[in-house]
């Protein structure tokens, strides 16, 4: 939004810093900095390694058999 907001000043031959926009929106810095990480998938040894196994002892098998 403030990046948006900003860009759109710039076009208008406006030059204003984030901070300063952070301080009129009253938004606080690190929201608009923010950039949401995924979290790795939580792989448990004992279900993936007989899977694994499985996989391995015959590689036909599809998503539908394993499950």
């Amino acid at each position: 939004m403030i990046a948006t907001i900003r860009q759109g000043l710039q076009a208008d031959g406006i030059t204003v810093s984030i901070s300063k926009l952070d301080r009129w929106f009253d938004v606080p810095r690190r929201t608009v900095y923010y950039k949401p990480v995924k979290a790795q998938p939580k792989l448990q040894a004992r279900f993936a390694e007989p899977i694994k196994a499985m996989i391995e002892e015959s590689p036909s098998f599809g998503y539908r058999t394993v499950a």
